[in-house]
């Protein structure tokens, strides 16, 4: 069949547009770009600020609890006093006999704490104070307070099971 000259240059002016679609992007998909590179740097600010810091301080606290569980783990079985001692740069648990640490959980730098003894009425610097864990399990009630900067959380150990009691922060 014939087509008229005409509806033939119809035809081939289409076929030919067609082929030279131009190329770039749609509004929708730049916002959508756009949309997701904001999603990630909201995700990421917030990882980069407080979160890291109070994991840090939340790691050193969890350090401590686990010495304190393992002294009164050592006292109980050994029928012997085991004790964390406190030191400037960290904690160190020493067992019963032994004149050395046996093990030591080390701040990390820019990080400091204070130890509110039972009946005590301030804070004090860790300056070789010991904790000891009596063969009954039993332990002296301690408050520790470990901070970076403006931050810090505060832990108070149960003198019956070692653990942590009550668990209080403050992350900027």
């Amino acid at each position: 069949m014939m087509m008229p000259r005409s509806a033939a240059r119809i035809m081939r002016s289409r076929i030919v547009r067609v082929g030279r679609r131009m190329h770039g992007y749609t509004l929708i998909e730049v916002a959508l770009v756009i949309a997701i590179i904001v999603l990630l740097i909201g995700a990421v600010i917030p990882l980069s600020s407080g979160f890291v810091r109070e994991q840090r301080l939340r790691d050193s606290a969890l350090g401590l609890l686990v010495l304190a569980k393992t002294a009164r783990t050592e006292a109980m079985t050994t029928g012997r006093t085991a004790e964390v001692i406190f030191s400037k740069g960290g904690f160190s648990l020493r067992r019963a006999g032994e004149e050395e640490a046996a093990e030591t959980e080390v701040l990390p730098s820019g990080m400091r704490y204070q130890l509110l003894p039972f009946g005590a009425d301030k804070p004090l610097r860790p300056d070789g104070q010991r904790w000891i864990f009596q063969p009954t399990g039993l332990c002296e009630p301690l408050t520790v307070r470990i901070m970076e900067d403006e931050a810090w959380i505060e832990v108070r150990f149960d003198p019956l099971t070692a653990g942590i009691e009550e668990e209080t922060f403050y992350i900027p």
